[in-house]
């Protein structure tokens, strides 16, 4: 038997060859002995990337090309996925060859036709099985470094990994007005334990009026109490199957009132701070004045995401800050003051925010 330091150095060794490898492939190889599976635990455990990814139909390549390939050499395993498309998304049909009744895995592409699906069950299918997912289709997605028209079908996606010091909490409120929403039920509802504090929580809805929406973000900071909310109405809802069981999973989730959310609670390792764009702030110095308040607060660039929820009458033509990318004011301040940022987001009609540094709606 080798002594001790030397399966120690071939660990070593090991971990530096492995190391290169996409977790795809190190989910495969994890599998070779317990040396190797250990080896792979504690590869993806450093691996802590926040990751994303933009599909533009205007650009070559279909989604199997512009995400597919990303999906299938992320160097981070996505523990959440969040993902903003616009409406022509759900007409996005992907060619796949067929799952095998017996294994659940792939067949050969030469064995059987391909069957197309949804953009949804593409993604379910394509990320990593632990990974949840919940994603919405709007009106026009908003997302730095993505530039396409206004009518263009485009999608965003945001890959979070599991990180330190950070818990994401997915949660459906279902489809009753009354969800009897109240501190003794928030942790059962949310699944957010009562010893965790949320400091973010995203919401998005269909089928309820506005006034429902913001009678419903009361109740979350009278229970929460200092919390960011932000959200918005949107036209469509889909999300992993496991999640809300679709009785066809190759069907979008819409039609249907439902509420959706994501809860974010950690401790000082976690930031949230938010600003509120008032509808008559629409010129580039206004915008800029307001968003120099994120700046001014001293909002750490690195290791961030953002996320932008617009309202529809704020894409009025002299709200484009150029002719042919469709840029709105707000993305362009926003990337000239935080250039190292991804923002995502979207806009639609009754979006709200929670002003966290006037602490007001």
């Amino acid at each position: 038997m080798a002594p001790m330091s030397t399966v120690f150095q071939l660990e070593d060794v090991l971990y530096h060859i492995l190391d290169n490898l996409s977790t795809k492939v190190l989910d495969q190889v994890a599998r070779v002995n317990v040396t190797w599976n250990r080896v792979v635990k504690k590869i993806k455990q450093n691996r802590k990337l926040i990751l994303w990814c933009y599909y533009n139909e205007s650009k070559p390549g279909g989604v199997e090309e512009q995400i597919g390939q990303i999906l299938g050499n992320l160097t981070s395993e996505p523990h959440f996925a969040l993902i903003f498309g616009s409406v022509g998304l759900k007409n996005v049909k992907v060619s796949v060859p067929p799952l095998s009744s017996l294994s659940g895995t792939r067949c050969l592409p030469r064995a059987v036709k391909r069957e197309q699906i949804t953009f949804s069950c593409y993604l379910e299918r394509t990320l990593h099985p632990s990974s949840r997912m919940i994603g919405i289709v709007a009106n026009r997605i908003t997302a730095i470094r993505l530039s396409s028209k206004q009518d263009g079908v485009s999608a965003s996606c945001l890959f979070l990994p599991k990180l330190d010091g950070v818990d994401i909490y997915q949660f459906n409120l279902g489809n009753t007005f009354d969800v009897g929403l109240t501190k003794a039920t928030f942790s059962a509802k949310t699944g957010i334990p009562d010893n965790k504090h949320p400091k973010l929580i995203l919401i998005f809805w269909r089928g309820f009026p506005y006034s429902d929406g913001l009678h419903f973000v009361h109740k979350i900071l009278n229970i929460c109490g200092d919390v960011v909310i932000a959200g918005s109405f949107v036209n469509l809802l889909f999300t992993d199957t496991t999640f809300i069981n679709l009785q066809n999973q190759n069907q979008f989730y819409k039609y249907v009132p439902v509420r959706v959310g994501v809860g974010f609670c950690g401790g000082s390792d976690l930031r949230v701070t938010s600003v509120v764009i008032q509808a008559d702030k629409k010129s580039e110095e206004l915008v800029e004045a307001e968003l120099a308040r994120l700046k001014a607060d001293h909002v750490p660039e690195k290791c961030s995401v953002a996320f932008l929820f617009c309202s529809n009458s704020r894409l009025s033509r002299q709200s484009f800050a150029g002719k042919g990318n469709g840029e709105s004011v707000e993305s362009k301040v926003f990337n000239k003051l935080f250039p190292d940022v991804p923002l995502f987001g979207f806009s639609e009609d009754a979006e709200i925010g929670f002003d966290s540094l006037a602490k007001q709606m």
